[in-house]
């Protein structure tokens, strides 16, 4: 199948390529209810380029706009696409020394707040004196000063080499890294469902996913590329999305394995029954699945459950499942074509099938680079162009791949090579058990194996039950040697675990004792 040719040379051009056929089809129900439809979003992006514009935006421009999902957001994406600006997409949730160091990195010509959806985008806001404007179609939008020292980049025609999107990758401390996204790369993504037959054009499914993160944007984009139609969720609801199951309204549902397993919880705690519905999958990313998950969602929602594997740097779709409804396997699937690996080991040279190794990547879907930081880019992509993904990987029989755990990640315990994910996949199997998340813990000459779990809702556990019920599940080098109960594990505005915060946290623990 070809993903590669006859693509929008902008971002923008999607919303042409969902249009296709009939621009009266919805393509967005926004945060208040409201009927988008193909011709009016076109239409709105094109005077909001106006408006943005008029406010001092040109080509090459880095655009910060702070937000959560909602029709205003959206509409500063693509009208920055219009112009050649490049827009940074950031998430309102996050903090403001975050915010801080995103914007001390990329210079924005402006900020902009969609501050009517979000309270948090309107804090971050007010604590930088933005103004209030009026934007054609989707009213007051608030926006920080114009800074006349931001340098423009080049523009360049070629959409493989025009930066489209910039999407921060960042940590609490040091220069937060911001991935360069280009117009072809991120066009190249969205295609997939429409050309794979994976999603239609009638197709119906909820935008929660925030759109500032690598998933909820290309699951957005797939969407609109296919013409269909989205209903916007600025924050998970989980009776609203249930609802929208049960009352036959999604064809497919998205969500982060943490979200899922609470969703499950939830409809068995309260006993409530989510079939039939007109869902042809559910799908999901950002995180390593486990087959007790699949199996839980597959009863629950009954339709499959597809896995997406992928990062930021690529778009961030590398591969996706091919399973069949029931089936016992818990593989990342095969690369999407128009995308080619190698598997290496620790020498640099491909290993055979079945065997781990660090995945590497090359095609379309690669970034162009961290902005302003070549040396970091030059680390990480190869002289032939492979990107170094930092997961360790195997390739099974039929070729799908399946994710031993990164390589940041391995624990080193007693000589044995630990990867969480087989750890935590046993722990998720508990009754009790809502997830888990396990890490490292340097001590003299080892490492110790760290595992926090969060208990389903209004449900308790021991820790010397999780001892238990792991003894003869696991090697004995690969038991924890603490086991942390918390009533909700960290998480990322996108959903995921915190990981980072939780090693932080096991180390500092150690130091108390």
């Amino acid at each position: 199948m070809d993903l590669v040719s006859n693509l929008p040379a902008r971002i923008h051009g999607i919303l042409d390529e969902g249009a296709k056929g009939d621009a009266s089809r919805i393509a967005f129900t926004d945060e208040h209810g409201v009927d988008w439809s193909y011709r009016r979003l076109i239409d709105t992006v094109e005077l909001a380029a106006i408006d943005m514009s008029r406010l001092g935006i040109r080509p090459g421009d880095r655009v910060m706009i702070v937000c959560e999902n909602s029709i205003a957001a959206i509409v500063l994406l693509y009208a920055s696409s219009r112009l050649d600006a490049w827009a940074v997409i950031t998430n309102a949730r996050l903090s403001q020394h975050e915010l801080d160091l995103i914007e001390r990195d990329c210079r924005p010509r402006r900020v902009f707040y969609t501050h009517a959806v979000s309270p948090d985008a309107d804090a971050h806001a007010c604590r930088r004196d933005a103004d209030i404007e009026r934007f054609t179609g989707i009213g007051e939008v608030k926006v920080g000063k114009l800074d006349a020292d931001s340098v423009a980049e080049r523009v360049h025609l070629d959409p493989s080499r025009q930066v489209a999107v910039v999407i921060y990758t960042t940590g609490t401390t040091g220069r937060p890294k911001g991935v360069m996204l280009s117009h072809r790369s991120l066009a190249f993504v969205a295609c997939r469902g429409k050309r794979t037959d994976t999603i239609r054009s009638d197709d119906v499914s909820l935008c929660v996913m925030p759109i500032s993160h690598s998933y909820g944007l290309t699951l957005m984009q797939g969407m609109l590329f296919a013409g269909a139609h989205l209903k916007i969720m600025p924050r998970f609801s989980l009776t609203q999305a249930i609802e929208a199951v049960v009352n036959k309204t999604l064809t497919i549902f998205t969500a982060v394995p943490a979200l899922l397993s609470r969703i499950v919880a939830h409809v068995d705690q309260a006993g409530l029954q989510l079939t039939p519905n007109r869902l042809r999958y559910v799908y999901t990313g950002t995180a390593p699945l486990d087959l007790s998950l699949r199996q839980n969602v597959e009863r629950v929602f009954g339709v499959v459950l597809h896995n997406g594997y992928g990062l930021t740097e690529t778009s961030p779709t590398i591969s996706r499942t091919q399973y069949a409804m029931g089936s016992d396997e818990v593989n990342i699937g095969p690369p999407i074509p128009g995308v080619q690996i190698k598997i290496v080991g620790a020498n640099g040279d491909e290993v055979e099938d079945g065997l781990p190794g660090e995945l590497l990547v090359r095609g379309p879907n690669v970034m162009l680079g961290y902005y302003g930081q070549p040396e970091l880019t030059a680390g990480v992509i190869d002289e032939q162009g492979y990107l170094k993904t930092g997961d360790i990987v195997s390739r099974n029989a039929s070729g799908a791949l399946i994710v031993q755990g990164r390589s940041k990640e391995l624990i080193i315990r007693s000589g044995f090579n630990v990867y969480p994910p087989e750890i935590e996949a046993v722990l998720n199997t508990h009754p009790n058990v809502l997830n888990s998340a396990v890490v490292g813990r340097s001590v003299e000459g080892n490492e110790e194996i760290i595992a926090f779990v969060e208990p389903v809702p209004g449900v308790s556990v021991e820790t010397s039950d999780l001892f238990t019920f792991i003894e003869g599940q696991l090697a004995r080098y690969k038991k924890p040697q603490q086991i942390i109960v918390m009533q909700q594990l960290p998480v990322a505005p996108n959903g995921k675990i915190r990981k980072h915060d939780l090693k932080q946290y096991a180390e500092a623990s150690a130091l108390s004792v």
